[in-house]
């Protein structure tokens, strides 16, 4: 199966708009994110503010999650 057969949705709440999301869902990493997601909903950036109930697609944040670090001395 194709990774890209599945893609991550969300839908925009009330006054949501596309760079709120990207800060809710990535964080730290949203002003690196939202490029992608304007590029991946290129539909609604023309809108400030987002429809309630829109379906915004979420772009893969392929960033890889860091293991945690033992410390066995001090």
């Amino acid at each position: 199966m194709s990774t890209n057969q599945y893609q991550r949705t969300i839908r925009a709440t009330q006054n949501d708009t596309l760079d709120a999301i990207a800060y809710r869902i990535y964080a730290h990493r949203s002003m690196d994110m939202l490029p992608k997601l304007i590029e991946s909903n290129a539909e609604y950036t023309p809108q400030a503010l987002l429809p309630t109930g829109t379906v915004v697609i979420l772009p893969n944040d392929n960033a890889v999650a860091a293991a945690p670090s033992i410390k066995l001395w001090d």
